[in-house]
């Protein structure tokens, strides 16, 4: 082997490595994907997916909320997240108030359609925190009503005809 030839392949081996970085910077940056900054490890990358994933998959399972999600929802998860609002908080501000719409006197409210709706409920749980064992509670007594939307994609009390969004 030449050792010229082996300067010069490693020299055009680092040009090529440093063209594909700077192309993959430009792409990433120009696509708004995710790259995680010098104060940001992929382990909090990963413990903020968790925490999006967790809150949207414990909205959809809750009666009287939306069966799909929207970047809306997942930006507002986001910005918990970066708030540092423990998952357990907002799950229960989340159960508290569907428990409220549900379980109050008069005819049904419309279904709940973004995760935004929760912010108020998340701050008054904040200044004031719900007891655990009363959220549990409440879970038990909203899992019934999970359940059936979760089986057969229909809320309890909903026309199946006319649409679970138009009652």
């Amino acid at each position: 082997m030449n050792p010229r030839q082996t300067t010069s392949q490693a020299q055009a081996g680092r040009r090529s490595r440093d063209d594909a970085s700077s192309a993959t910077a430009s792409a990433s940056s120009s696509s708004a994907a995710r790259e995680t900054g010098p104060t940001e490890s992929a382990s909090d990358w990963s413990a903020e997916r968790e925490y999006v994933r967790a809150v949207l998959d414990y909205y959809l399972w809750l009666p009287s909320t939306a069966c799909v999600t929207s970047r809306h929802d997942r930006s507002c998860a986001r910005a918990l997240f970066r708030q540092g609002v423990p998952l357990s908080l907002v799950k229960a501000a989340m159960a508290l108030a569907v428990a409220r719409r549900l379980f109050r006197v008069g005819d049904p409210l419309p279904r709940i359609r973004a995760l935004h709706f929760f912010r108020p409920v998340i701050e008054e749980l904040v200044e004031e925190p719900c007891d655990p064992d009363y959220v549990g509670y409440l879970e038990h007594k909203l899992r019934p009503l999970a359940d059936q939307k979760v089986r057969t994609g229909v809320e309890p009390g909903t026309d199946p005809q006319r649409g679970a969004d138009d009652g």
